[in-house]
């Protein structure tokens, strides 16, 4: 019809026609109204996710996707309190950009909207005895000036009406959301930082993981579930939604030395590998830990073949991230994905089947510390176990005690898991 009639035509997926419909005749009849009537919509989703106790990131992750755009919330004194750029939308890449752009220049770039004033909320962090503490300030405690902060609308393109009126219809709430926060957890205040650590810390750890993407999972319902592993006096999950990575802040104490256990519940949940900082008292430290538990993640992509959330539920420590990182250099060996391949011939022999009982057995050899390890993780009997070792080392000569045999086996696996592993080819 559209080539009959030579009429432009614009195709809209995921959409109701009659919503379509109606929004198309309130955009001609009142575009005011008809943007303020979306808007509602982005309102009561926003009130939704603030009740739910989903934190700044969830908030400002909803504002961001509806406006297709990079947003940034900030404290009074311009500290960062949430940066998101949306996800799967046209503009991503540039959103993307934008973020880079305004952590790069000391939160130089972005149109600021500022939030509105919050009656009652405090204004200076103070001791007990009420005195203001004068080497701590609060997010809040900037300038003299009673607004808790501002929306920055990231990027080069103008500010467009609808942007705006989002933005207003919804600072009331992330102002009040700002002033909850910043009274929620006064022991965990840092000059400049804001109270978002659990409670019964420190030390705390950072946790990372990468987060499936929305065709791969529930990721709402995920992360509901992620809360549920502990209670939030020792665990708080940050981000939202759109983030591309499972953020997480855990009390890593004498109950749970490095956090290590409530690491594994997570893993477990994701079936995704999870990396873990070293643990860090200073609330300022927590971009830091971060930022080293995401490089521990990174270098465990890349033993594992440079797939994000490949790997399966497995816990990388990011002060072992030198040896992470040797072990990723492997590929880069000389020659060595044909080594790795001539060393690993015998085994490669048979049905599809077989071979892949056989590399598991052998892996499960090498990557746990006895037979008994190895048989959990196979899911087998340790008579099982034995007697296929005992069929490997006859298939192909080796002597599966030697050492160095063990050392180059593994590293051959690893340099072949960048093709997918050695089950996978034929």
């Amino acid at each position: 019809a559209a080539a009959v009639t030579r009429l432009p035509t614009l195709l809209v997926r995921d959409v109701e026609p009659a919503q379509l419909e109606r929004s198309l005749i309130g955009a001609v009849v009142n575009r005011r109204a008809e943007l303020e009537r979306q808007t509602v919509t982005l309102e009561r989703q926003i009130a939704a996710l603030a009740l739910d106790g989903q934190g700044l990131d969830a908030l400002v992750g909803a504002l961001a996707a509806f406006i297709g755009r990079a947003v940034a919330l900030e404290a009074r004194g311009g500290t960062s309190l949430a940066v998101v750029a949306p996800a799967g939308l046209p503009g991503s890449a540039a959103a993307a950009k934008a973020v880079s752009r305004y952590l790069g220049k000391h939160r130089a770039d972005g149109q600021r909207i500022p939030l509105p004033a919050v009656p009652g909320a405090p204004d200076t962090e103070r001791h007990g005895d009420g005195e203001r503490t004068e080497d701590e300030e609060s997010p809040l405690s900037d300038d003299g000036d009673e607004r808790p902060g501002s929306i920055v609308l990231l990027g080069d393109e103008p500010v467009a009406e609808r942007d705006r009126i989002a933005c207003e219809r919804v600072a009331p709430l992330l102002a009040l959301e700002i002033v909850r926060v910043a009274a929620e957890l006064p022991a965990n205040a840092g000059r400049g930082e804001t109270r978002t650590l659990p409670a019964e810390g420190p030390p705390w750890v950072a946790i990372a993981a990468r987060q499936p993407r929305p065709h791969e999972a529930d990721v709402p319902a995920l992360r509901r579930e992620l809360r549920l592993l502990a209670g939030p006096r020792r665990f708080m999950l940050r981000g939202s939604n759109e983030s591309l990575e499972v953020r997480i802040i855990a009390v890593a104490d004498a109950s749970d030395p490095g956090a290590q256990e409530i690491a594994k519940k997570v893993s477990k949940r994701l079936n995704r590998p999870v990396a873990v900082s070293k643990p860090f008292a200073d609330p300022a430290a927590r971009p830091a830990a971060e930022a080293e538990a995401r490089a521990a993640l990174e270098a465990l992509e890349r033993r594992v073949g440079g797939r994000s959330g490949s790997g399966g539920a497995q816990v990388v420590r990011a002060d072992l991230l030198p040896a992470h990182r040797l072990l990723g250099a492997v590929t880069a060996i000389p020659e060595g994905r044909r080594q790795a391949l001539a060393l690993l011939e015998p085994l490669l022999s048979g049905t599809p089947a077989a071979r892949k009982q056989r590399v598991a057995t052998l892996r499960a050899i090498l990557d746990t510390p006895g037979a008994a390890e190895a048989s959990s993780s196979l899911g087998v009997h340790r008579n099982t176990t034995a007697y296929r070792v005992k069929r490997i080392e006859e298939i192909t000569g080796w002597d599966l005690r030697e050492a160095d045999l063990r050392l180059a086996l593994s590293i051959a696996l690893r340099i072949l898991d960048a093709d997918g592993g050695p089950e996978a080819l034929s």
